[in-house]
């Protein structure tokens, strides 16, 4: 979406244009906006061919991956279609320095723009809201609350989808002005769509953030996994940046940035690429195991404590525990010896019972509800951490 394409074509709707080649003129801010929007397609690949060949690797790869994959061949196609329209609509050149020329084709780009941008997002957004579910959707509040999100999610990205495309009718107006038909007001469109999707950064990123704190995990562990998660927070400051400028261009306000040689119109992309690249960070189970080992490792001793020392004990202790027990009926194998004693001369013969630890015997001990709580936790945790 574009906060320029009135500034530059303003003058030329309704006029018979000379045809120009807008390859040959160029600047070192529309070389800047060119070299922003491909340096972070490409970090976004890279760094989602390193989340796929990890998930890949430990046979973890599912739907959330899959959706980020779409997403990131989506903003490969918007990066090509921004380029287009950063050089047809003389992005980062001076207005004095803009030859008349016609605006259909900048016009047809920033068409092509918009309707790539929104499923980007909202499908980066499903891939996170999935993957929570994976993770913590055994608490029946948090799953209800990432279904409910992720519906909403859902229904926005048809409805702004189809609004974008039928924006005009026909859909020839959007880029022929002159013709005629009618336009929703696009204004509003694109500043609601841009405002949830604010809303719903800051929803998604305020659930890993309350979930963490509540679990038993050590501190410096904590922190590691809510500063992965919290790096969405890039992207909804970029979405704040992009829906000032957005505002201020589509409702002509007065601005502190000049007209002459602005390139903002390249926060679209940085916001959809950084999408991708803060999802695709906490999937970096390897990379960050590797890099960190200290604050990515889950040690299960410390995530159950003493609470797990205490139940279980050592082996020597429990085989002691079960002597002194009372037996328990058990599927698990017994073994009976005979040992023969001698002491002070009398010969005593008595039974032996070897029997081997049951899971039964320890969830029917006390404590074993902790236990449990801590390992699924941290079971949980060892998926990607």
């Amino acid at each position: 979406m574009c906060t320029l394409t009135t500034i530059a074509t303003a003058n030329t709707v309704g006029v018979a244009m000379p045809s120009i080649d807008p390859f040959r003129f160029s600047s070192s801010q529309q070389s800047l906006a060119i070299a922003i929007i491909i340096a972070f397609t490409a970090l976004g690949f890279i760094v989602l061919c390193i989340r796929v060949a990890g998930r890949v690797s430990s046979h973890q790869f599912a739907l959330d991956d899959a959706l980020v994959c779409i997403a990131m061949v989506l903003s490969i196609l918007e990066t090509a279609a921004s380029y287009m329209f950063i050089k047809t609509n003389f992005i980062g050149i001076r207005w004095q320095d803009i030859p008349p020329h016609d605006p259909v084709p900048g016009l047809v780009w920033n068409y092509a723009i918009e309707i790539l941008y929104n499923p980007i997002l909202a499908l980066v957004k499903t891939s996170i809201l999935l993957f929570l579910l994976r993770l913590f959707g055994q608490k029946p509040g948090v799953r209800r609350f990432i279904i409910w999100v992720n519906t909403a999610n859902i229904g926005m990205m048809i409805g702004v989808f189809f609004a974008t495309v039928f924006q005009c009718v026909p859909i020839s107006k959007t880029w022929e002005t002159s013709l005629e038909g009618t336009c929703i007001d696009r204004r509003i469109l694109f500043t609601v769509s841009s405002s949830f999707n604010i809303v719903a950064d800051m929803l998604i990123l305020a659930l890993p953030l309350k979930i963490f704190i509540g679990l038993k995990i050590p501190k410096r562990t904590k922190i590691a996994l809510m500063f992965v998660f919290l790096l969405g927070f890039l992207t909804t400051i970029t979405s704040i940046v992009r829906l000032v400028l957005l505002v201020q261009g589509l409702f002509m306000l007065n601005t502190s940035l000049s007209a002459d040689a602005n390139i903002g119109f390249v926060t679209s992309a940085i916001e959809t690429n950084l999408a991708i690249i803060t999802a695709s960070a906490p999937a970096l189970r390897p990379l960050l195991r590797t890099w960190f080992p200290r604050l990515f490792r889950v040690d299960r001793d410390e995530v159950v404590g003493n609470t797990e020392r205490r139940v279980l004990g050592t082996a020597a202790t429990r085989m002691t525990r079960l002597k002194s027990q009372t037996q328990l009926p058990s599927q698990s194998p017994r073994k009976s010896e005979e040992a023969i004693m001698t002491f002070n001369g009398i010969v005593k013969k008595s039974d032996i019972i070897i029997q081997y630890d049951s899971p039964r015997l320890d969830s029917m001990r006390p404590g074993t509800a902790t236990r449990s709580q801590a390992d699924l936790e941290s079971q949980q945790l060892e998926k990607w951490i």
